[in-house]
């Protein structure tokens, strides 16, 4: 199913330069995670800062700009982001476990 299936409405992927960024210190073992975040059906939004965790940059620009939906496995971002009232999160389930 893919996510405007889901979501059923037209939406656009987005990554942030410190995602990217992020993943590539990360190393091999998030190289899936890159390739994808480096497709060319994501559009990339450029960052005014530098030096930043994707987090803190995820956090900031929904922050500032509340039209995105936010899709995550990383906990820790998911808490953070549900201090901000009106973010909508999405997260994939691991059944096999």
């Amino acid at each position: 199913m893919g996510l405007m299936d889901l979501l059923l409405a037209k939406c656009t992927p987005v990554v942030t330069e410190c995602t990217i960024a992020e993943l590539v210190k990360l190393g091999p073992k998030f190289h899936l995670a890159l390739r994808l975040a480096k497709d060319e059906r994501f559009e990339r939004l450029k960052c005014s800062h530098s030096g930043t965790y994707a987090d803190d940059c995820i956090v900031t620009t929904v922050t500032k700009n509340r039209c995105y939906l936010v899709g995550t496995n990383d906990r820790a971002l998911r808490q953070k982001l549900r201090r901000v009232p009106g973010v909508p999160l999405i997260a994939a389930l691991d059944l096999t476990r």
